[in-house]
C-alpha cells in the first residue's frame, strides 16, 4: 500500500518543550542538547510526507530518545507518541510504529456516545484518523492485510464516507484476497498464512524460516537452471510476501523474460509495481496481463483500484465492471463500484 498525495496537518503541538523560551536565559539546557532536531519534528507536525531518508542514523536516535524523554513526562502526550510512530514508519521500524500509533489511540477516549460525537471528532478526529492510516500502513508493510483493513475500518466507523481510507480498503481487499487464491493457479507450496505471534512482516518465524529456506532452494535451481520462468516466479512470489519488493520485481522481470506470455507472472509484477509506489508501471503491467487472459478477475479489480486511487474514476468504474462481468457476487469489487459511483456523483455536483 502508499501513501496518496494529500496535505494534511497534525494537531499543532501544544507543549512548552516544542516552542523557544521567551523568558530567562532563552533556551534552556535540555533543548539546547536537541536543537538540532527541533525543526525536523516541526517539519513532521505540519507534513506526513516530510523524508527522513537522508538524515543520520544518530539524528533519528537523537529524535526518538528527544520524544522517549516526552512520552515518559506524559504518556497523554497524543502528538509525541504519533511523531515517534512516524519517524518509526519512516525509517522501516513497522513493528515499533504500530506500538507508537497504538500508544497514541490509548490517549483518547474510548467511549463515545452519539450526543458527544462532534466535540470528540474536533478534539481528536485528526490524530484518530491518521493514528490508525498509519498504523494500517505499517501494518501492510508487514504483509498483515487482515490488521491493516481493521484498522481502516476503525476510521469507517467514525467516517463512514472517506474516499481515500476507501481506497485504501479496497486494495487490502485485493492483497488478502490474492493471498488465499493464489494456490489456484502457479502458486507455490511457499506462499505463507496469516499468524498472529512472532511475527516478522506478519509471518511466524517458523514461516519465515521456511520462506526464507525456499528461497535458497529457489537459488539453488537456478543454478543448473537459469531459465526456468518457473522458478524464477516462484522465487517472486516468496520475494513479495517477504516484503523485498525490489528482489520480488526483479525475479518477475527475469520470468517475464523468459516465458512473456504467463498472464499471471504480469498480473503480480503489477501488483508489486504498486507496493513500491509505482502505480502506472503497475497499470502497464495488469494491462499485459489482461491482454494475454482477458478473464482474470484479481488483474481487473486490481486495475480498477488503481485507478480510483489515481482519482480516474470513469476508467477505474469500467476496470471494476469487468471484474463483477467475472464474479458478480465479490462483496470488495461490489463495495469498490459503489465508491466509485458515489465519486462520480460528487465530482458532478
Amino acid at each position: 500500500m502508499t501513501e496518496k498525495e494529500e496535505e494534511y496537518e497534525l494537531e499543532q503541538v501544544k507543549k512548552s518543550s516544542y516552542k523557544e523560551e521567551s523568558t530567562g536565559s532563552g533556551i534552556n539546557k535540555q533543548r539546547e542538547d536537541y536543537l538540532d532536531i527541533i525543526n525536523i519534528i516541526e517539519s513532521l507536525m505540519h507534513d506526513e510526507h516530510f523524508p527522513l531518508k537522508n538524515e543520520s542514523t544518530l539524528t533519528i536516535k537523537k529524535i526518538l530518545s528527544f520524544l522517549n524523554k516526552e512520552i515518559h513526562d506524559d504518556r497523554n502526550f497524543t502528538e509525541a507518541w504519533l511523531i515517534k510512530g512516524t519517524v518509526l514508519y519512516k525509517t522501516g521500524k513497522y513493528n515499533g510504529a504500530i506500538d507508537a500509533f497504538d500508544g497514541a489511540l490509548e490517549t483518547m477516549p474510548k467511549e463515545i456516545s452519539e450526543e458527544k460525537m462532534d466535540i470528540w471528532k474536533k478534539i481528536n478526529g485528526i490524530n484518530y484518523r491518521y493514528a490508525l492510516k498509519f498504523k494500517a500502513f505499517a501494518l501492510c508493510k508487514l504483509g498483515r492485510y487482515r490488521e491493516a483493513l481493521n484498522a481502516l475500518d476503525e476510521i469507517s466507523a467514525i467516517y463512514p464516507i472517506d474516499p481515500e481510507i476507501e481506497s485504501h480498503k479496497t486494495m487490502l481487499h485485493t492483497l488478502e484476497k490474492q493471498r488465499l487464491t493464489r494456490g489456484k493457479s502457479n502458486t507455490p507450496d511457499y506462499y505463507p498464512k496469516n499468524s498472529s505471534t512472532q511475527e516478522s512482516r506478519g509471518i511466524s518465524s517458523s514461516e519465515l524460516e521456511k520462506y526464507e529456506e525456499a528461497l535458497k532452494e529457489f537459488d539453488k535451481d537456478l543454478e543448473s537452471n537459469p531459465k526456468d520462468a518457473e522458478i524464477w516466479r516462484n522465487k517472486g512470489f516468496v520475494l513479495y510476501v517477504l516484503g523485498r519488493y525490489e528482489e520480488a520485481l526483479e525475479a518477475f522481470n527475469n520470468s517475464l523474460e523468459i516465458d512473456p506470455k504467463n498472464a499471471y507472472a504480469w498480473g503480480f509484477k503489477g501488483s508489486t509495481l504498486y507496493m513500491l509506489g509505482r502505480p502506472e508501471e503497475a497499470l502497464k503491467s495488469l494491462d499485459k496481463a489482461l491482454q494475454k487472459n482477458p478473464n482474470i478477475f484479481e488483474a481487473w479489480f486490481n486495475r480498477g483500484s488503481i485507478l480510483f486511487e489515481l482519482e480516474r474514476y470513469k476508467q477505474a468504474l469500467l476496470a471494476v465492471e469487468n471484474a463483477l462481468r467475472i464474479n458478480d457476487k465479490d462483496v470488495n469489487a461490489l463495495n469498490l463500484k459503489n465508491t466509485i459511483l458515489y465519486k462520480l456523483k460528487l465530482d458532478e455536483e
